[in-house]
């Protein structure tokens, strides 16, 4: 377990021995946690495999999940030989430095997302690294992204080699996400520049469109919500800005599916069997553009956690129905036989059938 070093600085008088220093920290390998304008950082040398390794292993985060490349300046990327089109420019140009997030496509058709911060320390720590570094937020995975230094020392002191400690200027409302790599652009997320702000900027609404995320939850998510997020995903697979995603209210993180489910997924022509288990939480609520659920319980414990987005969560037979029936609960088929899984999993194709034009 490494010795965590802790570097008081001021913005006011930045100390350059103590910039100097936690460079080094991030060149040497290791990984150092940081100030942005919008979040605190953990922060690591791209270009060191092993360091970036035990970052997604620190933050318990999926390998398949990329971290955005934070550089100091423009000409930095060049380094990555990516395409810059005149609406990725004039986006540098208004937002950078600052909390804007733009994913370009190099020559070689690799997708990647630059950020250059608005953080005197941070850019001073990334001129002296003379390298790209990975920043995402200074949390675990799923956890609220920090805005100050206590936050940060109690979670990782002794954890990770070094910590910035500095009164925050840190929002704390993370970048906004663009993704230029396909027209309409995409907003992959909205953070401190909204969608609207970005069409009004160019004069040309409908130039960004903001994804929409679909959160299916059920109790245990090894059954009914993942048979939804299947067959809701094929039934809006011709959209590009529409993601699903699934979770459970009771659900252990890391279980697969049932066999049962698996199975009736299969005669739908739909793999799920590298599904696993996520128990919902408060980040991906908040994510969601809308949730649609199994039972009324299940509504009622996203709405204890935040009651405030009653409007964005409904029961999956209940959203946009106008049929006059009552009943809206899908029942849940765990422990029963196969030919109940099938009658549930035809019951959830109908519903996701008759909402798909609605989202």
């Amino acid at each position: 377990m490494p010795k965590t070093k802790i570097f008081k600085l001021d913005y006011k008088k930045i100390d350059a021995n103590k910039i100097k220093q936690a460079a080094e920290i991030l060149v040497s390998g290791g990984l150092l946690a940081l100030p942005t304008d919008t979040v605190y950082g953990l922060a690591v040398n791209s270009r060191n495999k092993e360091a970036v390794e035990r970052l997604y292993e620190i933050k318990r985060r999926p390998l398949s999940k990329p971290f955005v490349i934070q550089i100091s300046s423009i000409d930095k990327l060049d380094e990555f030989n990516v395409e810059i089109n005149d609406d990725a420019r004039a986006l540098i140009s208004k937002f950078w430095p600052g909390a804007l997030t733009i994913i370009l496509k190099t020559k070689n058709e690799e997708r990647l997302a630059f950020r250059i911060p608005q953080d005197e320390i941070t850019l001073e720590i990334l001129k002296k690294c003379n390298s790209p570094l990975y920043v995402p937020s200074a949390n675990f995975s799923g956890e609220p992204a920090p805005r100050g230094a206590q936050d940060v020392i109690v979670s990782f002191d002794g954890i990770i080699e070094g910590i910035i400690e500095v009164k925050s200027k840190a929002s704390g409302v993370e970048s906004s996400i663009i993704d230029l790599t396909q027209e309409p652009y995409l907003v992959l997320r909205e953070g401190a520049i909204g969608t609207r702000q970005l069409n009004k900027e160019f004069l040309a609404e409908g130039k960004f469109l903001k994804l929409k995320n679909v959160l299916v939850v059920c109790t245990g998510n090894s059954c009914r919500s993942v048979m939804a997020k299947g067959l809701l995903g094929k039934a809006l697979e011709h959209r590009n800005d529409v993601t699903v995603d699934s979770a459970g209210t009771a659900a252990i993180n890391g279980f697969a599916p049932t066999k049962e489910t698996i199975e009736v997924m299969q005669r739908q022509l739909i793999d799920v069997s590298g599904e696993r288990s996520k128990h919902i939480t408060l980040a991906m609520i908040k994510k969601a553009d809308l949730i649609l659920v199994m039972q009324t319980r299940h509504r009622d414990y996203i709405l204890d956690v935040l009651p405030e987005i009653s409007d964005k969560v409904f029961l999956l037979r209940e959203y946009k129905d106008s049929s006059g029936r009552t009943n809206f609960e899908v029942a849940d088929p765990i422990g029963q036989s196969l030919e109940v899984y099938e009658r549930v999993a035809e019951e959830i194709k109908k519903e996701v059938f008759r909402i798909r034009d609605f989202i």
